[in-house]
């Protein structure tokens, strides 16, 4: 059973309001970051019937937050146009919009939300579900951050199992062909 006690409301409500008032800025205090496009880099290392080639995402975009400061109000939230893949090979790069690989009429974007990010012992990790496909996994991206002035250096690269994202169907599927482990790599340069 709950009592009610009588307090002036005059020292009440004002501490009410206080609190209430400091909730937003607590939860803003992580900083705003933008990416320098022309500085920066979302790629990935594969490899084909043995080779290995690198490639890129030449249009993605990122709501970014982060202060080490308050690791609970930092997130990256990332969308990449498929479509903008480029491996420096005309051949595999008309290939990979098609149905077998990103199909990008039905799937034009991927998408990287984490739900949280920590500290490690060699810098933090983001916890957050890939989505490629409509195949949403859970992928945990380590990751350094370093800040100097107005300016932040990221620095990841976690590996994941194409297969698992629906990503190279039928003779694709064959690891002798292509392989099955994608190395994604994450070198963004941001500014304030």
């Amino acid at each position: 059973m709950f009592r009610m006690t009588s307090r002036p409301a005059g020292r009440f409500f004002p501490r009410l309001w206080l609190m209430a008032a400091a909730l937003p800025m607590v939860a803003s205090a992580a900083t705003e970051w933008n990416i320098v496009y022309d500085e920066s880099r979302l790629g990935f290392e594969a490899t084909q019937q043995g080779g290995r080639f690198e490639g890129r995402f030449e249009d993605f975009s990122a709501d970014m937050r982060f202060s080490a400061d308050d690791l609970a109000a930092s997130r990256f939230d990332v969308t990449i146009e498929t479509g903008s893949v480029e491996t420096g090979s005309s051949q595999r790069d008309s290939n990979l919009p098609d149905t077998a690989w990103f199909n990008t009429d039905a799937f034009p974007e991927a998408y990287y939300v984490t739900r949280e990010i920590r500290a490690t012992a060699d810098g933090y990790e983001a916890v957050g579900d890939l989505t490629i496909r409509d195949n949403t996994h859970e992928v945990v991206l380590p990751f350094t951050w370093r800040t100097e002035g107005e300016r932040a250096e990221m620095d990841g690269a976690v590996t994941i199992d194409r297969v698992r994202f629906g990503v190279g169907q039928g003779e694709w599927r064959d690891p002798s062909v292509a392989g099955h482990e994608v190395r994604v790599v994450v070198d963004l340069t941001l500014q304030r």
